[in-house]
């Protein structure tokens, strides 16, 4: 996006688009989305959008989309959905958009980027592409704008391009309790801390590799 007018304007044509798919939204302003709209199955793979006709992508139906990079690569995703929608039905299904929202952001920015993210979800949903729902939320106090989303649903996290949380930082987890995933991936390195939290809680999880450490030599 060039600048704030393109982003809200992008807002704009999503939420029109999705009235006229009788798609319905929250108090809040948020689109709504049934269960069966989700992924249930374990994907074998996870690639981002742009790696995905690598050789490593043996079956499409078995291999789900993300858009985990930088903000720069996942906006042409963004303009060009309508016309993308015929390469997402291809594959197993789609993480929810990961523009970057974190916690130090304006809290009406944080919220306008979580609902960019979902609107991009919603569209792909309501034209058959299965979804799962990407945790990244920014400050937690945004949790409050998921209540249109329903609870064991499969979920995904990423911790590329994060710092590393102090020993006693329990935000992660409380985000994780609150979404209750009936599944929980995660994209990237095994993290040790975030294992021990998850192994506490009971959570059922499972690591993907990253793309990146994917195309080392003697990963596959």
């Amino acid at each position: 996006m060039k600048n704030l007018k393109e982003l809200l304007d992008t807002i704009d044509d999503y939420i029109i688009y999705l009235k006229n798919m009788n798609i319905k939204f929250d108090q809040n302003g948020f689109p709504i989305l049934e269960k069966k709209t989700f992924l249930e199955e374990e994907p074998e793979l996870i690639v981002p959008f742009s790696h995905r006709n690598d050789k490593r992508v043996l079956e499409k139906k078995k291999t789900v989309l993300c858009t985990f990079a930088s903000d720069k690569e996942i906006y042409p995703r963004l303009k060009n959905i309508y016309n993308e929608i015929g390469i997402y039905k291809k594959y197993m299904g789609v993480v929810s958009s990961d523009v970057t929202v974190t916690e130090d952001m304006d809290e009406e920015w944080q919220e306008l980027i979580i609902l960019l993210n979902q609107l991009y979800a919603a569209i792909l949903a309501v034209n058959g592409v299965k979804i799962i729902l990407n945790t990244r939320v920014g400050s937690n106090v945004n949790l409050r704008l998921y209540n249109n989303y329903p609870k064991n649903i499969m979920c995904i996290s990423s911790f590329l391009g994060c710092t590393k949380n102090n020993e006693y930082d329990y935000s992660y987890l409380e985000k994780i309790l609150y979404f209750l995933p009936s599944k929980l991936l995660i994209y990237g390195k095994e993290d040790l801390k975030v294992n021990r939290m998850l192994n506490t809680m009971g959570i059922d999880y499972k690591y993907y590799v990253d793309f990146h450490r994917l195309c080392k030599k003697g990963v596959i």
